[in-house]
């Protein structure tokens, strides 16, 4: 069954017109409206808060962090590594890099900038831990690298054991407005470059998030034994392709969504009970494996929304597999984050027999920061950018997860970006540590935020180190999110040992 369409025409205009009524910048801060809203967003609104931008400030260093970058610097070659978010963070091949976004930068000709040439999308590159980040890929007309992975093929699109498996770093976005496709970049490890191919070569007929590429699987399909990629492409759903060496960027690309359309973007692609599963809107499915597959649901969280989630906030993020807390198999963990008044509220799905999933409410996040702050009222929260990452606690022995946020809060008494007179986006950067009990507690990258330094405002991206030096005993963290106001040299790494990240 393939999933229904349910879209959602949400233009830049209405939105901001939504965020300055309800003073939720949240509302639209998530997603891929960026690219949707930037030609015409060059003019702020009168209420709109002023640009941000953060040079290079003395900042206090907590103890056990390290800051690894700080956009709006200049790389071994002279070329500018800068952005206004970090979306990803990924280990290839023992290096390190970043997805470094323009949205709402004033670089960019969308936001005001001078040449048409500078303030688009990079992969930025960290060969060693105490080396410099260097500018791997400059991505012209596309503002940010939606998704970037490290992928193995072990088959051939027949089938065939592959000689030795085959690793590729690939990024993903749509270019322009959409109106240029879904771009493909494939690096050759070799020489260093990238290629540019097509997933989609044309108009896609659709525009800015509704073509939005944010999650990308290999998975091998049980019936068939060919290893497939998934790229999720917006509301026209899951794509797949097959390792071939002599195809542009390596994939051969079936050409056609084999999910059919979607509700709203999908966020996750995971591989959990032996199958195949994606999110969309308040839907997970399932794919049936097969020379001809198709998608059925395997849960449906209508019970706790009537319409459709908001196509910005997504609805559920940051799909996950875990251990099964009440027996064989994996249980499924992710955040419902349905609209401009979500709570984070964290569920858990266990194995309950014939392809079904009993439902278990874990938390709800804005209460665990709530609690945080001392009872500050915490009126919005979103969680789980992009996955939750498993880690081993290093003083249990045990599992356990990160999940990173962002959080309106209410009043005056902590530092807030776009502060207004009901409160703002804490500034810190937040993320939850998950035990294998379902108990959480709540930490800050670089430590609880202080007036000083500048604001981190989401933690978007988490990874273990991918240094041999490092021993897996590191982890890096990045992130920040413009929530629609003009932000230039925002973007930030910061790595930490996992002990004192834990502690």
């Amino acid at each position: 069954m393939s999933p229904t369409a349910r879209l959602t025409d949400m233009h830049l205009t209405r939105i901001t017109a939504i965020f300055i009524s309800i003073g939720l910048a949240a509302l639209v801060a998530i997603g891929c409206a960026g690219n949707d809203g930037g030609r015409r967003n060059n003019v702020p609104d009168a209420d709109t808060p002023s640009p941000v931008t953060f040079g290079s400030p003395s900042e206090i260093i907590a103890t056990g962090w390290e800051r690894s970058y700080r956009s709006g610097t200049w790389d071994s070659s002279g070329r500018l590594a800068a952005g206004s978010e970090i979306l990803h963070l990924v280990g290839h091949k023992g290096k390190l890099y970043a997805a470094a976004g323009y949205w709402m930068d004033p670089r960019n000709v969308w936001y005001g900038g001078a040449s048409a040439h500078t303030g688009w999308g990079q992969v930025l590159r960290l060969d060693r831990p105490d080396g410099g980040w260097e500018v791997d890929l400059e991505m012209q007309w596309h503002l940010r690298p939606e998704i970037i992975q490290s992928v193995t093929f072990t088959t051939n699109g027949k089938g065939d054991a592959l000689a030795q498996p085959v690793s590729l770093l690939l990024a993903s976005t749509y270019e322009g407005n959409g109106g240029r496709g879904i771009t493909l970049f494939t690096r050759d490890d070799a020489t260093g470059s990238w290629e540019k191919s097509k997933i989609i070569p044309g108009d896609t007929g659709k525009r800015g998030d509704e073509n939005c590429v944010r999650a990308m699987r290999v998975y091998r399909d049980k019936v068939t034994g060919v290893d497939r990629l998934f790229v999720s492409i917006g509301v026209l759903g899951i794509f797949t392709g097959v390792y071939d060496s002599a195809a542009p960027g390596r994939i051969r690309w079936d050409g056609v969504s084999e999910s059919g359309a979607v509700a709203t973007r999908p966020l996750s692609i995971i591989e959990a009970n032996g199958e195949l599963l994606f999110s969309s809107d308040k839907f997970i499915y399932r794919r049936i494996d097969g020379v001809t597959p198709r998608y059925a649901v395997a849960h449906d969280l209508g019970d706790l929304q009537q319409g459709s989630a908001s196509s910005l906030a997504g609805g559920i993020r940051g799909l996950t597999a875990i251990a099964n807390p009440k027996g064989a198999g994996q249980s499924l963990l992710f955040v419902w984050v349905p609209g401009n008044r979500s709570r984070g509220c964290v569920y858990r799905l266990d194995p309950a027999g014939d392809k079904r999933y009993a439902r278990v409410e874990e938390t709800c996040l804005d209460k665990l920061v709530s609690d945080y702050l001392s009872g500050n009222s915490v009126h919005y929260v979103l969680a789980a950018y992009n996955n939750m990452l498993p880690i081993r606690d290093p003083a249990t022995q045990q599992e356990v997860h990160l999940i990173g946020l962002q959080a309106w809060i209410g009043g005056q008494q902590y530092p807030t970006t776009q502060r207004q007179r009901d409160g703002g986006f804490y500034s810190g950067a937040i993320y939850l540590i998950r035990d294998r009990n379902g108990e959480y507690r709540v930490r800050e990258v670089n430590g609880r935020i202080n007036s000083s330094n500048s604001p981190l405002v989401a933690t978007r991206a988490y990874v273990l180190s991918p240094f041999a030096s490092d021993g897996g005993k590191v982890v890096y963290f990045g992130g920040y999110d413009c929530n629609l106001v003009r932000s230039s040299d925002t973007a930030w790494i910061f790595r930490s040992t996992v002990a004192a990240a834990l502690k």
